[in-house]
């Protein structure tokens, strides 16, 4: 009798064993600092599905392409990888990802953001779910408002106000207005601009709307509203930081440098959400999950990609980190953060400004946004971006700059 227990508890375990799948799940660089909160998601996850086990590994962000290439090609790919939306969209577009498609419904897809559910979808098909985002929001001084007579409860919404409020900041306190990371391509997206036609082999944004959007910013430029050294972030934050500059648009992250190196400046500083262009977009830096083509348990996978990327758990990653949720459902739904932000937590006030924002929010990087075959991509950034800043400084004027872009661009474009 004892003999015949312990065979059935054997059967059992075998049984019960043969029906376990191992899914392999890699991140990037996200170990050991988020380590807790990972094995907390696939503790959760294994214990309301025991027939999936989960492997988990991290992997260097610098060496992951190329991981990830090597493991596809021996077909040792994880079922479940970490990839930003550029990576995502290569992989792709290389055949190198399962469609998902057929392993969701609607209603999945309708967690998410609609937009940055598009950023990874590729000739109809979608290829990843998004996961954690970053996006920037306006630091401001509300000091330096006060002082030039503006109302620090009532921070510019569009970059219009922005420079109006910067022409004041300039007339009365001689100081700078703001100072923006120029990028000339996401500009001119972020204004609704088209980049190339719809088939990628002409340009289109040589238009009336960029030639006001590039003649705002020499404007901007002539009127010293903003620093002639055009620095971008890391500049502006050391202008901030000292007094000089009233409005910083940056990511989060930068809101602890500030507390960290500027105590003082900190305690008079404020959050806003980010100004808005013609476009009704701000730019998001996008986290994704994909499924390679190799994976045997490819149903598995998206379930647990789609609970990894669930808004409780995405909710509690902004606990850990500054990150905003993809999710229609934000950190304006979590209790934790509603209470931190009235007891006057500036770091709460600013992830919840951030998350509310999200229904703006835009991956430029994303192909199905800008439009421009992928091998094409870097040649043309670097040739709008030249010619921008050269009319920027003075050496061209607008729509000079926009011709002779045009011109490069169709070359480009045509070979």
């Amino acid at each position: 009798m004892k003999r015949f227990l312990v065979f059935l508890m054997v059967l059992l375990v075998a049984v019960l064993l043969a029906k376990t799948v191992t899914v392999e799940f890699w991140t990037l660089s996200l170990s050991p600092t988020f380590d807790d909160y990972i094995k907390a998601i696939i503790e959760e996850f294994e214990s309301q599905n025991p027939e999936i086990k989960i492997k988990w590994l991290d992997v260097p962000y610098g060496s992951a392409v190329q991981k990830l290439t090597a493991a596809i090609a021996a077909r040792q790919a994880p079922d479940v990888v970490n990839l930003n939306t550029t990576w995502a969209i290569d992989f792709a577009a290389q055949g190198a990802l399962r469609p998902l498609d057929d392993l969701i419904n609607h209603e999945d897809k309708e967690l998410y953001w609609e937009k940055l559910w598009k950023a990874t979808v590729l000739n109809g098909n979608s290829y990843a779910f998004p996961w954690y985002a970053s996006i920037p929001i306006l630091m401001y001084n509300r000091d330096m408002f006060e002082r030039a007579g503006l109302d620090p409860d009532n921070p510019p919404k569009t970059w219009d106000e922005v420079f109006e409020y910067s022409r004041i900041i300039r007339a009365k306190l001689d100081a700078y207005g703001f100072e923006p990371n120029i990028i000339a391509l996401d500009e001119l997206l972020l204004e609704g601009i088209p980049i190339v036609t719809d088939d990628g082999k002409k340009a289109a944004f040589n238009t009336q709307g960029a030639v006001k959007k590039l003649e705002w910013f020499q404007k901007a430029y002539r009127e010293n509203l903003m620093p002639r050294t055009l620095g971008g972030y890391g500049e502006a934050r050391e202008f901030y930081q000292s007094g000089r500059l009233a409005m910083y648009p940056a990511g989060l992250t930068m809101l602890k440098h500030i507390e960290v190196n500027s105590p003082d400046i900190y305690k008079v500083t404020d959050v806003s959400s980010h100004p808005l262009g013609k476009g009704g977009m701000i730019k998001v830096s996008l986290m994704n999950l994909a499924i390679p083509i190799t994976s045997k348990y490819p149903k598995e996978a998206a379930k647990f990609a789609l609970f990894v990327t669930s808004a409780r758990w995405q909710i509690e990653f902004s606990k850990y980190a500054t990150v905003i949720p993809s999710t229609k459902q934000g950190l304006e739904t979590s209790e934790e953060f509603l209470n931190r932000a009235k007891s006057g937590d500036l770091s709460a006030k600013a992830m919840l400004m951030a998350s509310k924002s999200m229904q703006n929010a835009v991956d430029l990087n994303s192909v199905a946004v800008h439009g421009i075959p992928s091998e094409k991509y870097a040649d043309v950034r670097k040739v709008i971006q030249d010619y921008w800043m050269k009319a920027i400084k003075g050496e061209l004027s607008a729509q000079e700059a926009l011709d002779l872009a045009e011109q490069e661009v169709n070359k480009i474009l045509s070979k």
